[in-house]
Formats: structure tokens, sequence, C-alpha cells
């Protein structure tokens, strides 16, 4: 029998983050199962893949990257519910004066982003589109100084968030050359060890249902929800800046759809034609089994 249910916390998904903020939007789910929640702080989504697979976190919610790579490396997963699609929240950003005018200039180009995360899914199959490959560039994982190298021109394109594209806009001129949206969903996903969902579905159901909960606060309490997170996240976003990002974001949970799955299956052969994978995976292997699980079943009636 569980005692609690370990739950991966980063500022990169905002429903745990906050529902860790606001636990009692979990905590009267959780009593009538006799389990509680301990909430684990991670540096980021790449976190998530190790702890998942060291069994020292149940719950990942992370981007669209780290459960294909949590795949690959054998971790039994399980997808349990996607975020709806967020067609403003990653771009490929040039500096406006840039003689790149499309994915294909990128070749042999600097790229700064987030490895492990959405934005190596999003530069990924940018580049498999047009017939170029990740060895074509040359990738700079983000450092605190990256930003900085980008609009001093020491490096070429920048893969950044809505959120940090937004701050640079006010003052730089630079230019989006291709958003997420374009060419796949970008969803957060909450995924968990397969055996943990086949033994504690009720535990995964309470969990799922606070997540609603708080994507319905965060829905209805912008302003509210921007101050908080403009004080407990110390990034430089101000209220405003938060509470503009927030009201762009669509809010709720929905059952991993055939359209995501085929996403993720796109993007698992992309990574291991380039040699990102050790092996190639079937993605739907990371679906239940049993499509009447008791969490499934509430998740879907809440998505209705």
């Amino acid at each position: 029998m569980t005692h609690s249910i370990r739950i991966g916390v980063h500022v990169n998904n905002l429903s745990v983050f906050t529902l860790s903020r606001k636990p009692e939007l979990l905590k009267d789910l959780l009593e009538p199962t006799g389990v509680s929640a301990q909430w684990l702080p991670e540096t980021g989504g790449h976190q998530t893949v190790k702890l998942l697979k060291t069994a020292e976190i149940d719950i990942g919610a992370t981007g669209t990257t780290p459960p294909i790579l949590a795949q690959a490396q054998g971790v039994p997963i399980v997808y349990l519910a996607t975020s709806q699609p967020r067609p403003v929240q990653g771009a490929i950003v040039v500096l406006e004066n840039s003689p790149i005018q499309s994915v294909s200039d990128l070749k042999d180009k600097t790229v700064s982003l987030s490895e492990g995360s959405y934005q190596q899914h999003l530069l990924a199959i940018a580049l498999d589109k047009v017939g170029l490959t990740y060895q074509n560039v040359k990738t700079i994982p983000h450092t605190a100084d990256s930003l900085q190298a980008f609009l001093n021109g020491e490096i070429d394109a920048w893969i950044t968030s809505d959120l940090h594209l937004a701050q640079v806009q006010k003052t730089h001129q630079v230019r989006v050359l291709l958003y997420s949206s374009e060419l796949f969903s970008n969803r957060s996903v909450y995924f968990t060890h397969r055996t943990f969902a086949e033994q504690h579905p009720d535990v995964l159901s309470a969990f799922i249902r606070a997540l609603e909960r708080v994507d319905r606060w965060i829905a209805t309490h912008f302003t509210e929800a921007a101050e908080l997170l403009a004080k407990e996240i110390n990034n430089g976003i101000d209220a405003r800046g938060w509470e503009q990002s927030l009201r762009k974001r669509p809010w709720g949970l929905v059952p991993p759809s055939q359209e995501f799955i085929a996403e993720q299956q796109y993007a698992a052969d992309v990574f291991y034609r380039f040699g990102l994978l050790p092996k190639s995976i079937n993605v739907s292997e990371a679906l239940l089994t049993d499509p009447l699980s008791v969490f499934e079943a509430n998740l879907a009636l809440a998505s209705r």
C-alpha cells in the first residue's frame, strides 16, 4: 500500500506548480484514499525522466519530449492526460535584421534551446520538414547568458516560450521564424509509471480531478494567479506579464487523443533517425490497456 503520491513540481508546468501552492485543491480529494501528496521540486521537465526512472516520483508533468525520452530509456510510463493544444506556447526566433528567412536557412547555424524539453521536439520536426537533420545545426543549451548572447548576435536563433518572447519584444526587434502551432499541438503532458497507474487508479483519479480544479481556478482568477506566480517564480516576469500569458493559454485536461499519439510517434521516429534516442519506440505502448479505468473515465467525463 502506498502512503503518498510523489509529484514532480517545476515552474514550466504551471498547473502542477500552482496546485503545489494551493494543495487544498487536492487534499480533500485524496482523503478517501488514505494517501497524502508529496511535492518534490525539480529544476525543469528534463529532470523528470531521471526521477521517474529511479522511482523518486510517481507523476511527471512536462512538455512532449520527456515522456518520449523516458519510454526510449525503458521507463514503463503511461500517459494519463494532456492539456488542450497550446498554439502560442513556443517559437523559433531570430533577430529582425537576421539573414535567416526560413528554417532551411538554419543549416550550419547556432540555435539556443532547452534540451530535453518541447523545444527539442519543435526544432527536430522543423528541421525534418525541410530535409535537414539535427546534425545540420549547432545546438546550444539555454543558460542564464543565452538571451543576451542571442541579442548580441552571438547565437543565430533562439527557441523560447510566449512568456519570454513577449518580454523581449517590448525592448528588442526580433522576428518569429516559426511558431510551434505550425507543426504540432505542443501540449502539457501528465504521465506515470504503469505499475502505479494499475495499482492506484483512485489516487490518480483524485490527482486528475485536482488538476481540473486548479485549471478552473486559474481560468477564473487570472489576476490572482498571476500575482501568485510573480511572487513564487523569480524569473523577472511581473504580475502583468504573467496575466497576459495566462489569458492566452488553454486550461483544462483531455485524455490522450489519437492525434496526440500520432504527433508523439512522429517526433519519436524523427528523434531516433537523428540519433537522439537509444532505440525506436512504439508510443501506443504507453497507453493504458484498460480504457475504463477509474481515472480515465473521470477525465473523459470532465472533458465533456
